[in-house]
């Protein structure tokens, strides 16, 4: 059982790792937030010597990166669960006029999910964009999201070769997201952000959980600076929000994950469980050998969701970055534990390791001490 002793060594360490996290760096603002069967506790940093950043509360803004994935994927489960869509359903059934190589059409919504389908990362259209963008210098180099369309979407499916055959190993794609995400449009006859209003947003209580602020968002969103106190660009997007373009806080990033480790018998609750638990089976010598960020814990990708068991059932879990930002959100439902991390700075994608392999050890940290046997 976790006991009161037991609470108070967790934050201790949460509240360790946070100074030392930001001790050396510069203008760096960073949020760590625990929830244990709903009881939570938020810690907020700031650099030591920072000049243009405040301390952030859990309604500061941050851009959530690939985080966004998992608001995606939960999407796919409740509409899954509404008979709007089907996890066999294929890319051919969504992109009738594209001329598809018969391996990419067969591709399906489940695969899109556990990033088995076989496309590649980024695709050679968005790495063309890329190549482009960053030729320019900055601060054109950071339009390459906004600009890539529903267009090149489609020229990419119809150039896609895939890097391996569909469902035979794991190949981490932010395409495939955001075809996913498409796909999610077109089934629903709504757009992203709609859905996202009205089957998450409105039902969990997030208020600022969007891709498109408000005034009152944007004054609270807080900025990434360069060492010479230049603020850094945010990232836009078009077709691609869906795998990477959500905001969120500290607030309504705790309020998901607790969502995700509710017990209830509600049609949502079962639909975010779904995501957690449906996995992908891995062909006989297909796994990888490290789990993402380097974890040696075992491995298993469910929909949207990397589970990682280091001796006490799976912790659910994802990561985000982008050129300002990360952000980090797990639980595990055994323990009734959640853990969020965000963070802010122009240097971040510097410590795209680092970030999250901090938060992976906090979060291993607070489930172990929960108690071996997964109660608290």
């Amino acid at each position: 059982m976790m006991g009161r002793e037991d609470d108070a060594a967790v934050q201790i360490e949460l509240e360790e790792a946070g100074q030392a996290y930001v001790r050396d760096r510069k203008d760096l603002t960073l949020m760590i937030g625990l929830t244990r069967n709903g009881r939570r506790s938020i810690f907020a940093f700031r650099s030591p010597e920072a000049q243009h950043v405040g301390f952030p509360d859990e309604r500061t803004l941050y851009e959530i990166g690939s985080f966004s994935k998992i608001y995606t994927t939960a999407l796919l489960s409740v509409l899954v669960s509404y008979d709007v869509l089907s996890l066999t359903d294929t890319i051919a059934d969504y992109f009738p006029d594209l001329h598809l190589r018969p391996e990419v059409g067969e591709i399906t919504v489940f695969d899109l999910a556990t990033h088995t389908s076989g496309l590649s990362g980024d695709g050679v259209v968005l790495a063309r964009l890329i190549s482009d963008a960053v030729s320019t210098g900055d601060p054109a180099r950071f339009t390459y999201y906004a600009d890539y369309t529903k267009a090149h979407l489609d020229e990419e499916l119809e150039a896609a070769e895939l890097v391996r055959p569909r469902g035979s190993g794991w190949e981490y794609s932010r395409t495939g997201l955001s075809v996913l995400g498409h796909i999610l449009e077109v089934a629903s006859g709504e757009t992203f952000e709609s859905l996202l209003t009205r089957h998450l947003c409105e039902p969990l209580g997030l208020v600022d959980t969007t891709y498109t602020l408000s005034p009152d968002q944007d004054s609270r969103l807080v900025r990434g600076y360069y060492d010479d106190g230049t603020p850094s660009p945010n990232w836009y997007w078009d077709i691609m929000l869906p795998q990477g373009g959500i905001r969120s806080t500290m607030a309504d990033m705790l309020t998901f994950i607790e969502a995700n480790l509710a017990q209830d018998a509600g049609e949502l609750t079962a639909a975010l469980r779904f995501a957690q638990e449906t996995e992908f089976d891995w062909p006989a010598g297909s796994a990888p050998e490290k789990a993402p960020y380097g974890s040696t814990a075992a491995f298993r990708q469910a929909i949207g969701w990397w589970n990682l068991d280091q001796g006490h059932g799976p912790v659910s879990q994802h990561a985000g970055a982008t050129m300002s930002y990360q952000s980090f959100g797990a639980l595990h439902r055994g323990s009734g534990t959640g853990l969020v991390a965000l963070t802010s700075s122009a240097e971040n994608l510097q410590d795209a390791m680092e970030f999250p392999q901090l938060a992976q050890r906090l979060i291993d940290s607070a489930v172990e001490q929960a108690g071996a046997d997964g109660t608290a």
